[in-house]
């Protein structure tokens, strides 16, 4: 059994970008103690730093209860989950379009 304080650490395959999620579940033993759940620390980085939907940066740290982590099936499953509400922004559509134009061969 894995120490509750262990950091693991997955690999993703999304829409050909490696990613690499590192996951603590027990970041503060201290927010376990004085509020009373455990707060989780979750890393999120892809390949060569390639801009996600979540971040432009291709790196995010996020801090959640850690229950909000365990809903899901596996760290993997949060992110695969987080990946598809964040690719529906304004924001990544536009960045998506951007990125088209600027590889678009221009003939003229």
């Amino acid at each position: 059994m894995k120490d509750k304080n262990e950091e693991q650490t997955f690999s993703l395959l999304w829409k050909a970008t490696e990613i690499t999620i590192k996951y603590r579940p027990n970041y503060s033993e201290a927010t376990e103690k004085i509020a009373g759940y455990r707060l989780a620390h979750l890393q999120v980085m892809s390949k060569n730093r390639t801009p996600l939907p979540m971040t432009e940066t291709g790196y995010r740290s996020h801090f959640t209860a850690a229950k909000c982590i365990e809903d899901f099936a596996s760290p993997i499953d949060f992110v695969k989950a987080w990946l598809a509400e964040a690719e529906q922004s304004k924001k990544w559509k536009a960045w998506l379009e951007r990125m088209r134009k600027e590889s678009q061969l221009n003939l003229f």
